[in-house]
């Protein structure tokens, strides 16, 4: 299943499966809107599987994030298990 990603306010969507063959293009997509944005939620609900180079991946946009001083949140199912990846980021 392909990634769809739909945005409401500052709440970015996804839905499908987030991988290596699709990571980049979300990430370009999300760092554009963290850029103009210093709020942001991913919200996860609907996303059937995150392999492990999408969960690197989102761990250094978080670390990007959180160096910029901008609020990054992630919600939804399996929310808590992406939050123990990110535990204390290596932000110096």
């Amino acid at each position: 299943m392909a990634l769809t990603i739909t945005q409401q306010d500052n709440t970015i969507f996804l839905d499908g499966v987030l991988n290596t063959a699709n990571i980049t293009s979300f990430k370009k997509h999300f760092s554009y809107i963290l850029e103009s944005n210093t709020n942001m939620t991913l919200n996860i609900e609907n996303v059937e599987s995150i392999d492990i180079t999408a969960l690197q991946v989102l761990k250094v946009m978080y670390s990007q994030a959180i160096m910029k001083q901008n609020m990054f949140f992630v919600e939804g199912k399996n929310s808590e298990t992406i939050y123990e990846t990110f535990s204390y980021p290596n932000v110096a």
